[in-house]
């Protein structure tokens, strides 16, 4: 069939995956046997023989679907069932290319190109990039706000001897969550520009998704 074909890069990649998967199980105290009952549980029927017959290197491949349900049953990132990060020295990511693990990770999760000096898929990185940057600037604009209602409530009780220096505490940190704001706003001009679907963000940020970005 075509696709199916099975070569020695293929047999010994799945066999890396069927050991990464057997490393995060035993880590886990999980069974072949529950580890199974999770897949199966999560929608993708598993048999324990089958299960078995990978981690024992009896397969010669392992789909996709199986990959992320197993990650996610082993409550672990699909990418570090793909590398043996801190526990080689190296992997044949592809066919006759040799990576370091942490090399390969990074190739996988696009932070950056398998080849160094190889700008070949820089502009999806980049919009990778943009995402991930979205996140981080929504977590830490999350984190200003709670920390600035917090302070606003210690400010507001009579009670509390330092009711002053609480309210300045809240402005620093109301303050910091809207300069968190802002580069949020440019930040998602910049992704509706490369034509990206824009990330959901909290109630206390909807006010930014006005016209177009233009420039």
């Amino acid at each position: 069939m075509p696709g199916s074909s099975t070569t020695p890069w293929t047999a010994a990649y799945t066999r890396l995956v069927a050991d990464n998967v057997r490393h995060h199980r035993t880590r886990q105290g999980l069974s072949v046997q529950k580890l199974a009952d999770r897949c199966t549980a999560m929608g993708l029927p598993m048999e324990r023989s089958n299960l078995a017959k990978l981690e024992s290197g009896h397969r010669a491949s392992v789909t996709v679907p199986e990959l992320l349900v197993l990650a996610h049953a082993l409550n672990t990132p699909p990418l570090l069932l793909l590398a043996p990060l801190g526990r080689a020295d190296s992997v044949e990511i592809l066919p006759g290319v040799e990576a370091a693990p942490q090399e390969a990770v990074f190739w996988l999760d696009g932070t950056a190109p398998l080849v160094h000096g190889d700008d070949e898929g820089a502009d999806a990185r980049a919009e990778l990039q943009s995402l991930r940057d979205h996140q981080r600037l929504v977590d830490e604009w999350s984190a200003h706000t709670r920390a600035a209602g917090a302070a606003r409530a210690r400010a507001e009780d009579e009670k509390d001897p330092h009711r002053a220096a609480w309210a300045e505490a809240a402005r620093t940190q109301a303050e910091q969550a809207g300069h968190a704001a802002d580069k949020i706003g440019h930040l998602r001009g910049t992704i509706r520009l490369r034509g990206l679907a824009l990330p959901d963000v909290p109630p206390g940020l909807t006010h930014l998704d006005g016209p177009p970005f233009s420039t």
